[in-house]
């Protein structure tokens, strides 16, 4: 597969994960979309009431959703400068993973259904920053 074209599904993918983070930003916002779709948090909602977890969820999931899409635009050179595109997908996964750990309920499916969130994130850091995968991609 032409290096070109390896950057450019890695961008969708990386954009689509980031779009798909707005479903963690509804509750916040007041819109549930199941039963279970919350902005509650085992943490922030004991230690700064519902509204405290919900500005801080909201801001969590927001940032990572901007993380996501930034990464992917910068991969593919637009609006964002290229060689911010690995610490920005980074950045979101980690962000992704401890905003899931205090915010399990954030989508909107059941709990088994995080599972690929997780995956995704795991295999954003694993390629990154254990794999060292080259940034030559960005340039080719």
């Amino acid at each position: 597969m032409p290096t070109s074209t390896l950057r450019i599904l890695i961008a969708i993918v990386l954009i689509a994960h980031g779009i798909g983070h707005v479903l963690g930003v509804m509750p916040p916002l007041g819109v549930r979309l199941s039963e279970t779709h919350s902005a509650h948090s085992w943490l922030f909602s004991r230690l700064l009431g519902d509204t405290g977890a919900r500005v801080i969820g909201g801001l969590v999931w927001l940032l990572a959703m901007v993380a996501f899409i930034a990464a992917g635009l910068g991969l593919l050179g637009w609006l964002v400068p290229q060689n911010l595109w690995q610490p920005l997908a980074i950045g979101g996964a980690a962000l992704s993973l401890v905003g899931l750990l205090l915010f399990w309920n954030a989508f909107p499916t059941p709990v088994s259904n995080n599972v690929p969130i997780i995956a995704v994130n795991v295999a954003i850091l694993v390629s990154l920053l254990w794999l060292r995968w080259p940034p030559s991609i960005a340039n080719g």
